[in-house]
């Protein structure tokens, strides 16, 4: 049985009194709340790179292009790609993000919020087969929808394992649940938010400052670190 220290709602409280998220910024933040399009470019944008060149990206797709379905199908992929160049693998999301709205506009009308009324693992499974949305994609779509999704990056992903509520080899689905059982479902996107926080400046993936960590003294990779430490 996992003890109180390793309980996750727990492990959220004590990372959320370190108060780490200060200003920093969320890309997913960045559009309003409630469009869901701009939300999905965003979060694709934001895939394999930091917040502050993808929100970059982002505010020069929106200021250059416009960030609407039918300004971006209008739009040449190879233009599409260079205007969002500084948020990283310019080509490959470029391809994304056309693809993706294509779908969205043929099938939505451009409006994703015309899932909303559906079942909860319906709407997922329509979001996943839409190019360019992966689990955490849709994930973070879904949470901002209302629904009861628990996003994992690689931060989570990262602390789950070190912290061992889940194996090494633990999947996306295992890891987002152990979070998803544990909080309640208001306070999600702030735990989503709050662990990223955490991953970024305590619990990083080099040079982890274990010193300062709250939790080390119930952590595995802490444990498994001293005791290398010990024993060399």
């Amino acid at each position: 049985m996992r003890s109180d220290n390793l309980n996750p709602y727990n492990i959220y409280h004590k990372i959320k009194k370190m108060k780490l998220r200060g200003n920093m910024e969320f890309t997913s933040e960045i559009p309003p709340k409630d469009n869901y399009y701009k939300i999905l470019i965003a979060t694709i944008l934001s895939q394999n790179t930091n917040d502050k060149n993808s929100i970059r990206a982002f505010k020069n797709l929106e200021e250059e292009i416009g960030i609407e379905p039918s300004k971006i199908l209008n739009t040449d992929t190879e233009r599409l790609a260079e205007v969002i160049r500084i948020g990283g693998l310019h080509k490959i999301k470029a391809k994304k993000i056309k693809l993706a709205t294509k779908i969205i506009q043929e099938n939505y009308g451009g409006d994703l919020s015309k899932i909303m009324d559906l079942p909860y693992e319906e709407a997922r499974d329509i979001l996943l087969k839409i190019p360019g949305i992966g689990d955490k994609t849709a994930d973070i779509l879904l949470l901002k929808m209302g629904y009861p999704s628990f996003p994992v990056d690689t931060h989570i992903k990262r602390i789950t394992k070190r912290l061992g509520l889940v194996n090494q080899n633990a999947r996306y689905m295992e890891i987002s649940n152990v979070w998803k059982k544990s909080i309640p479902v208001n306070l999600y996107l702030d735990a989503h938010m709050e662990l990223i926080a955490f991953g970024r400046k305590i619990c990083k993936a080099k040079n982890p400052r274990c010193d300062i960590c709250p939790l080390k003294s119930s952590c595995r990779y802490y444990g498994v670190k001293i005791g290398k430490e010990s024993s060399g």
